[in-house]
């Protein structure tokens, strides 16, 4: 596989031959090459680990780095090459009081870079169905003011984003604060066996990205806006993909995708899955293509291909079908190590 630096080859090898549970590699600078024998064999698990990787320079590239810290994604960022213009938002999740998420030390190199706001949207349950616990949630998980700024988009009112060619959505609804901003980073706390659905950039430009109407909006395939309803699996992820590309349309060239795999602890009861090695982080211009690579990484650890189907059907991962097909991205992706 072309471009795969010998510090990223070592680093897979290392996580795909450890046993599943095994604490988290340290992130090292001074490794000495890999051996010629050494990077033909970690090729070929590589390329059966990453299915979806290609070396066809029409695919959209995807950056790695080993190094899931502050200083890590700050250089991925600006591997990425693209200049924020205007108002900049940091499109994250605040998740749920005292529960995992991302540390907010980590973010604010690359917010305080960017001069960016730190965004989000209400959701169904409490206390993040309004915006006033909303916040505290966000600032009990340590995002004050010192961290940086923080946007409900949803405190006061709602705005449709069109939908063009859709199955099942007419618009993607999310808060009216949206339209302040400019440019917008998604930053993402990769999610492998936490909730039904996996959690990755897709979703958070869609459901998480939606206002409460508009999550009922995507989960309904267009059906509701007042109450939580799914009519079927497939009508859900089809809307997702759809509301995935609606969110890039109203920001056309001006967002950028970084998934964060690392503290991918299990949270349900899929054979042979465990706590996963922290991994790195990716990013790219191409929202499916990182959350294809995402899914390849973490998903790969499984110890057998059945095993691994079993996660993804369980999971959700078919959601990149849908949104490549709704002209969202491209799943095949060239990769490329900054370390």
């Amino acid at each position: 596989m072309n471009k795969i630096t010998g510090f990223l080859l070592c680093g897979i090898m290392c996580m795909l031959l450890s046993a599943c549970g095994a604490q988290p590699a340290q992130n090292t600078k001074s490794e000495p090459p890999v051996p010629a024998k050494t990077q033909t064999a970690v090729k070929a698990m590589t390329d059966k680990r990453l299915i979806h990787s290609t070396q066809d320079d029409k695919a959209p590239l995807v950056l790695f780095t080993k190094d899931a810290s502050a200083a890590g994604l700050l250089r991925i960022y600006e591997a990425l090459g693209r200049k924020p213009e205007g108002k900049v938002g940091i499109k994250i999740s605040f998740e749920t009081p005292g529960g995992p998420h991302l540390d907010p030390a980590m973010l604010k190199p690359l917010r305080d870079k960017v001069n960016g706001t730190f965004i989000d949207s209400n959701g169904f349950s409490a206390p993040r169905h309004n915006t006033e616990g909303h916040i505290k949630t966000a600032v009990d998980n340590g995002f004050t003011k010192e961290i940086g700024p923080i946007d409900i988009l949803d405190a006061e009112g709602e705005m449709n984003l069109p939908v063009q060619g859709g199955k099942h959505l007419k618009f993607h609804r999310t808060g009216s604060h949206f339209a302040n901003y400019d440019s917008v980073i998604s930053i993402v706390r990769f999610k492998v066996h936490h909730l039904r659905d996996y959690g990755g950039t897709l979703k958070n430009l869609s459901i998480c990205l939606a206002s409460t109407s508009g999550k009922a909006n995507i989960h309904s395939g267009g059906k509701e806006l007042g109450r939580f309803y799914e009519p079927d699996m497939e009508s859900f992820l089809q809307s997702v993909g759809e509301a995935a590309k609606a969110a890039q349309d109203a920001k056309k060239d001006r967002w950028v995708f970084i998934n964060v795999l690392a503290g991918m602890d299990q949270k349900d009861s899929c054979e042979g899955a465990s706590a996963i090695p922290d991994i790195g982080i990716v990013a790219s211009l191409d929202p499916v293509a990182v959350d294809q690579a995402a899914i390849d990484f973490a998903f790969g650890t499984a110890k057998t291909e059945k095993i691994r189907e079993a996660w993804e059907k369980k999971h959700q991962t078919r959601v990149t079908i849908y949104a490549e097909e709704a002209g969202a991205g491209k799943r095949n992706y060239r990769i490329e190590s900054i370390d």
